[in-house]
Formats: structure tokens, sequence, C-alpha cells
């Protein structure tokens, strides 16, 4: 997973998810999950790239995917120095 804080929402998901019935309490589609990641991607602006690298239960891939994004947010915004982040004139 990548993301940018762009200010431009977008995602790229390249995630196959089995097909499973609901399951849980509220029951939860694993098949929403692409939803529930574009949908923050739009509310907060960023671009995302969601892609599975492995995986076969619903569950777990769900999973990973909620807790790649939450660690790509944490990187993104973690204080490194006193300068503004940038690669503005280096590519």
């Amino acid at each position: 997973m990548s993301l940018d804080l762009s200010g431009r929402p977008f995602v790229a998901w390249n995630v196959e998810i089995p097909e499973v019935l609901p399951l849980g309490n509220p029951p939860f589609d694993p098949q929403l999950a692409e939803h529930a990641v574009s949908s923050f991607a739009t509310a907060a602006a960023i671009t995302l790239h969601v892609t599975k690298r492995a995986g076969t239960n619903a569950h777990h891939i769900v999973e990973a995917t909620f807790k790649g994004l939450a660690r790509c947010l944490r990187d993104a915004v973690r204080v490194e120095s006193t300068g503004v982040p940038s690669t503005k004139g280096t590519l």
C-alpha cells in the first residue's frame, strides 16, 4: 500500500476478496472493504494504491488491508525534521 496526502482523492484497488457470507454482530460483508477505503480516501482527500500481496481468507485480507492503511498513515504524518518534507525539485 502507498498513499499521498495530496488533497487529490483517488484509489487504485487491486485486492481480490473471496466471496463469503457476511459474519459478525453486526455482520460485515468483506466486499464492502473497497467502498470503505474509497469513501475514506475521498473524505480525507488522499491518494491510495492498495494491492493484495498474498492471502486467501477474506477476514485476514480485510484485516491486513486496514492495518496496512493505518501504518501508512502513521508513517505519512510522522514528524522527522523541522523542514517541510517534499521531493519538489529533486525528481
